[in-house]
């Protein structure tokens, strides 16, 4: 079970809200579908009753930087992930603002409008070496744009635009793969 990786997701999540809406010291809850927590910690595909129970007997997830968590199954067969006040503070505290995320969250929140061309500039500045490609119709979204090395970022974007307003997505590659893309 790597369970470095979920911790690494949880702070990059933390990360990216905090960017976007400010830091405060309070819990924060997640909530992970099963299939896509078990791709995460590389593990058979399990029930959320299942990887609760597994999470919350974890020793590895006992003492972490971000505090004890706690982990509980949901409807949907989800997982919540509850992340106490010290785990926030941390990731705010010693994580710093990925500069690429912070760039593509005031590109979106400046203009809600945006073209997928204004969208690949923003990539571009980053890493000349980034991907767009446009989604096969009836799909959710309408393109995807990561890197494919990785760098500045692992997540895939996918680009959904609607009656004027353009929104993203951030995915692992896992999660994206699974979409069938």
């Amino acid at each position: 079970m790597d369970t470095d990786r979920l911790i690494e997701n949880i702070i990059e999540q933390i990360k990216e809200a905090q960017i976007k809406l400010g830091y405060v010291k309070e819990v924060i809850r997640l909530y992970f579908p099963a299939a896509s927590l078990s791709l995460l910690l590389q593990i058979p595909e399990e029930s959320a009753d299942v990887l609760a129970e597994q999470l919350q007997k974890e020793s590895s997830l006992k003492d972490t930087m971000l505090g004890e968590m706690q982990f509980s199954s949901c409807k949907g067969n989800r997982v919540e992930v509850c992340i106490l006040p010290q785990g926030a503070e941390y990731v705010h505290q010693y994580v710093k603002d990925p500069p690429f995320l912070v760039s593509i969250i005031q590109l979106f929140g400046e203009n809600h409008h945006l073209t997928i061309e204004e969208i690949c500039r923003a990539f571009e500045k980053f890493n000349p070496n980034y991907i767009c490609k446009k989604m096969e119709e009836g799909m959710d979204f309408d393109y995807v744009l990561y890197f494919p090395d990785e760098t500045p970022d692992a997540w895939y974007y996918c680009i959904r635009m609607e009656m004027g307003h353009t929104i993203y997505h951030r995915f692992s590659k896992e999660d994206y793969l699974g979409f069938g893309c």
